[in-house]
C-alpha cells in the first residue's frame, strides 16, 4: 500500500461492457474520499455484464489499474468491484427475531438480516446486498434504526440483491489474475445511485437510470432506502450499432458520429446541418457521403425510445412507481446525448434530471463525467464502510483493558 497511509487508500474497479475504469482515492480524517488517480481502458471482454473473454477483460483491468496507479503514485493490492449484468435480481423479504425485551444491539440487527437472507434463495445464486428498508418493533412500525430500543419481537423488511454465482466467480477470478484482492463487491446500480442522488431525492423517492454501454441500470429509492434494482439489456452500444448499420459506416465512425452529432429527439434539432460519413470498406481519402442531422436522429430516436420504454416497464413492475412520484435521475455516458432529457420526460411522463457524480473530492470535469458514476460510487461505498468499521472499533475499545495490556507489554519488555 501507499506510504500515504496503509488504511487510507481505497480503489474502485468498474468492469463495464464498453470499458474498465479504476479510481484510486485517499480517505481524509472524516473518511471522505479524495480522488488521486484514475484510468480507463476500452474492453470487449464483457457482454451484458457477463465475462465472455477472460483474457481481454484481464488486459483491460491491468491497463486501467496501471493508469490509475501511475497518476496516483501508489500501488494498490485490493479493489472494490462493481458488478453488473442482466443476471442481477432484486426482491423484498422479511426477517424476525425474538428479543426477550433486552436492548437491541448491532448483533440483533445482523441476526434479523441473516434470517431474511436465508429465505427462498436458489442454490445457483449468491446474495450481494441485504439492506433493511424498515423495522417493526412489537406494535410500532416504520422504525428507521431500532438500536438502543427494547421490545419482544423485532421484524425487518429487507431488500435482497442477488447475482448468478458463476458470474461472480468469473469476475473474482479475473481480478485475482491481475494480482488484486477483491475486497468487496457492489452492484453497479447501487454504486451509481450513491454518487448521483442527493439526500432529498432518496427521502422523497426517486428512480435512477444509469445508461451504460451494454446495459442500463435502474435503482429505486423510497423513504431513504434502496428498495428495487434492475438491469435492462440495452445501452449506448446498441445505439452505435444502429447507426453503423443504418449508415453502413464502421463502428468506430458510428461512435464518433453519435458523440459529436447525435440527438435522441429529432424535434429538438434547430439547424438541420449536414454530416460527413465514410462507408464501410471505403478508403479514408475517398469521397465522403453527406447526410442530414435529422436523418441521424431518425436512427437514434427509436432505439432511445425503446430503451426508455423498457425502463418505464421496469418501474411499473417494481411496485414502487407511486413512491417515486415524478422524479427520475438519468446518468451514464449516453445521458450526454442531446435530447435525452426531453425524450425521457416524454416517454416516462416524469421530471428528469441529468446527473454527474458527486460526493468525493478531487473530481475534475473529466473524472466527474457521467460515465464514471459507478466508479465514484464505489469510492463512496468504501468510505462509508471504513467509517463504519472505525465506529465499531471505537465502540468496542476498552480503555482499562488497553492500559492493562500495555502494562503487561511493558512488564515483559523489561525482563
Amino acid at each position: 500500500m501507499s506510504p500515504r497511509g496503509k488504511n487510507r487508500i481505497i480503489a474502485g474497479l468498474d468492469i463495464g461492457s464498453g470499458k474498465v475504469t479504476c479510481f484510486i482515492a485517499e480517505l481524509d480524517e472524516f473518511f471522505v474520499p479524495r480522488v488521486i488517480g484514475y484510468g480507463q481502458y476500452s474492453s470487449s471482454g464483457m457482454k451484458r455484464g457477463m465475462i465472455v473473454d477472460m483474457d481481454r477483460t484481464e488486459t483491460a483491468i491491468r491497463e486501467a489499474v496501471n493508469q490509475a496507479e501511475d497518476m496516483a503514485g501508489v500501488e494498490i493490492s485490493g479493489v472494490l468491484v462493481g458488478l453488473g449484468g442482466v443476471h442481477l435480481r432484486s426482491h423484498m423479504t422479511d426477517g424476525l427475531v425474538v428479543l426477550n425485551n433486552h436492548e437491541i444491539t448491532d448483533a440483533d440487527i445482523h441476526k434479523v438480516i441473516d434470517v431474511a437472507r436465508a429465505r427462498q434463495l436458489d442454490g445457483d445464486r449468491q446474495v450481494i446486498h441485504a439492506q433493511p428498508t424498515r423495522y417493526l418493533l412489537d406494535n410500532q412500525s416504520d422504525i428507521r434504526d431500532p438500536r438502543g430500543m427494547t421490545g419482544a419481537r423485532l421484524e425487518a423488511d429487507v431488500h435482497i440483491i442477488s447475482a448468478a454465482s458463476s458470474a461472480i466467480r468469473n469476475v473474482v477470478r479475473c481480478v485475482e489474475r491481475c494480482n488484486l484482492e477483491v475486497q468487496d463487491i457492489v452492484v453497479q446500480p447501487y454504486a451509481s445511485a450513491l454518487s448521483v442522488l442527493v439526500p432529498d431525492e432518496r427521502e422523497l423517492g426517486v428512480a435512477m437510470v444509469d445508461i451504460g454501454a451494454g446495459t442500463s441500470d435502474i435503482a429505486i429509492y423510497a423513504d431513504g432506502a434502496l428498495v428495487f434494482t434492475a438491469v435492462i439489456p440495452v445501452g449506448g452500444q446498441h445505439i452505435t450499432a444502429d447507426i453503423a448499420r443504418g449508415l453502413s459506416t464502421p463502428l468506430s465512425q458510428a461512435e464518433r458520429i453519435k458523440t459529436l452529432h447525435g440527438c435522441a429527439m429529432a424535434s429538438a434539432i434547430s439547424e438541420d446541418e449536414e454530416i460527413e460519413i465514410t462507408h464501410v470498406g471505403e478508403e479514408k481519402d475517398g469521397d465522403p457521403v453527406h447526410i442530414l442531422k435529422s436523418a441521424l436522429a431518425g436512427i437514434i430516436q427509436p432505439r432511445c425510445e425503446e430503451m426508455l420504454e423498457m425502463v418505464r416497464d421496469k418501474i411499473e413492475q417494481s411496485g414502487f412507481e407511486s413512491a417515486i412520484g415524478r422524479r427520475v435521475v438519468i446518468t451514464g455516458g449516453t445521458s450526454q446525448l442531446s435530447g435525452v432529457k426531453q425524450l425521457g420526460e416524454a416517454v416516462l411522463d416524469k421530471t428528469v434530471r441529468l446527473a454527474r457524480p458527486t460526493g468525493v473530492q478531487g473530481l475534475t470535469d473529466l473524472s466527474g463525467a457521467p460515465q464514471f458514476a459507478t466508479a465514484v460510487g464505489l469510492l463512496i461505498y468504501g468510505g462509508k464502510q471504513a467509517a463504519q468499521t472505525n465506529r465499531v472499533r471505537r465502540k468496542d475499545f476498552n480503555p482499562m483493558q488497553w492500559v492493562s495490556n500495555l502494562g503487561r507489554v511493558l512488564k515483559f519488555g523489561t525482563n
